[in-house]
């Protein structure tokens, strides 16, 4: 009888310990969801807390800002390479020349 009880006490334990862990569990501060275990080591282990950036975000919403930050990093290497036309031309509908009609 003594090892059934040491065995439900253990799984009592078991459960204890689990219902408390998810309690301690982050929760993205963006989005609501609660960070999964990955993400909840990336931002606890300090060996990759340089990787983990933002600790306050999800997995899902960390992707989310590196893309974000992919494409601006693209659209000011575009806008580098390839300058916006100048606002200086004629105006659109308008005549170039000497004699043009006056409205």
């Amino acid at each position: 009888m003594t090892g059934a009880r040491e065995v439900r006490a253990d799984a009592a334990d078991q459960q204890r310990r689990a219902a408390q862990r998810e309690a301690e569990r982050p929760v993205c501060k963006r989005c609501g969801r609660k960070f999964t275990d990955e993400r909840w080591e990336e931002t606890t282990v300090h060996r990759t807390a340089v990787r983990a950036w933002d600790k306050s975000v999800c997995g899902p919403c960390r992707a989310d800002d590196v893309a974000r930050e992919e494409a601006a990093a693209v659209a000011a290497r575009l806008e580098a390479v390839a300058p916006p036309e100048s606002q200086d031309g004629p105006e659109p509908g308008r005549g170039r020349g000497w004699f043009r009609r006056r409205t």
